[in-house]
């Protein structure tokens, strides 16, 4: 099939890589404009532009695809037989869809959960311990087309966001060129999504991965999960310095045999090697870090280089 491939991100190039590895023709890639990126704001492509640079493959990066005729002429011109979106960045209005009858859309959760921008993030935020890929009819609203492939993942403990959506992608990617496989052979099933079932994920900002030292500790392993390696769930010192988490465990640790009531966020216990934090159930165990201005390090690393002290207190936290 001629397929016509909407994608900007590192989880799109995964998609886009099965589908260039397979039997159907990309005939189009459309991605985001270039965007502002270091100290310089030099403007970069998105990582799906960079893959189909050299292919001579015809690569459009509207502004918006919303009433944008020229675009959609543009489109029109490559006689697409299908869409594969994946991880774009924009919803694909109604005239665009048009363009063919089968606009198909790899979305990372179990639709109709999660549906929207972030649902590997929240795969972890919400410790699900499963989740699955989907293939799904787009529509003009969000993640709401009937389905016509799924498959499940397991999502091991110990996976974080990078690791959950490679795996997801490569997932993806080897759905997506099945679904073009049964669209091209006139062999498919589509099922309506129970839209009384649906949840939605947002878009997250820096304010976002702060920790609340007064969530429980299994909820906030799985919180710094979702935030690396690309964020980094933020706390401070107790000199008031930046401090990242990159790895945490929740752990059970004995509480003041004073019994009085310990703060949230509180350094309960340091050896060489090791530093737990009260939190609002059981100690989260911190096991790597990245102090301000430095890299990332085990947690004996920078116990070796800083002082932290039982009884202070990191961090702020919401009420």
């Amino acid at each position: 099939m001629r397929v016509a491939f909407f994608g900007s991100t590192e989880f799109s190039c995964l998609i886009f890589k099965a589908l260039l590895e397979s039997a159907h023709q990309v005939v189009a890639v459309t991605t985001q404009p270039d965007h502002p990126a270091g100290r310089k704001l030099t403007l970069c492509p998105t990582p799906v532009c960079l893959d189909a640079g050299d292919l001579g493959i015809p690569v459009f990066k509207p502004e918006r695809v919303r009433n944008n005729p020229d675009y959609r002429a543009q489109l029109s011109a490559c006689r697409p037989e299908a869409f594969l979106l994946a991880s774009y960045g924009q919803i694909i209005p109604k005239k665009i869809l048009a363009l063919t009858e089968w606009p198909l859309n790899v979305h990372p959760s179990p639709l109709p959960l999660l549906r929207g921008p972030s649902p590997v993030r929240n795969t972890l935020l919400n410790g699900w311990t499963d989740t699955e890929c989907c293939i799904m009819r787009m529509t003009p609203r969000v993640d709401d087309g009937d389905v016509m492939l799924r498959r499940p993942l397991a999502v091991p403990a110990t996976w974080n966001y990078l690791e959950l959506k490679t795996a997801l992608g490569a997932l993806g990617g080897r759905l997506a060129v099945e679904a073009l496989d049964q669209v091209a052979a006139g062999v498919y099933t589509l099922t309506p999504q129970n839209h009384a079932r649906a949840t939605y994920s947002r878009m997250y900002d820096r304010s976002d991965t702060l920790i609340d030292w007064k969530r429980p500790a299994p909820e906030l392993e799985n919180f710094v999960r979702a935030w690396d390696p690309d964020i980094g769930a933020l706390t401070t010192l107790p000199d008031g310095r930046r401090l990242k988490v990159w790895r945490a465990r929740a752990e059970l640790v004995m509480s003041d045999p004073a019994g009085d009531e310990i703060e949230p966020g509180t350094v309960l216990m340091t050896t060489k090697k090791a530093a737990w934090i009260e939190t609002g159930e059981l100690a989260l165990r911190l096991l790597e870090v990245q102090p301000e201005n430095k890299p990332r390090m085990p947690i004996d690393s920078f116990l070796a280089g800083n002082v932290l002290n039982a009884g202070e207190c990191l961090g702020v936290h919401t009420n």
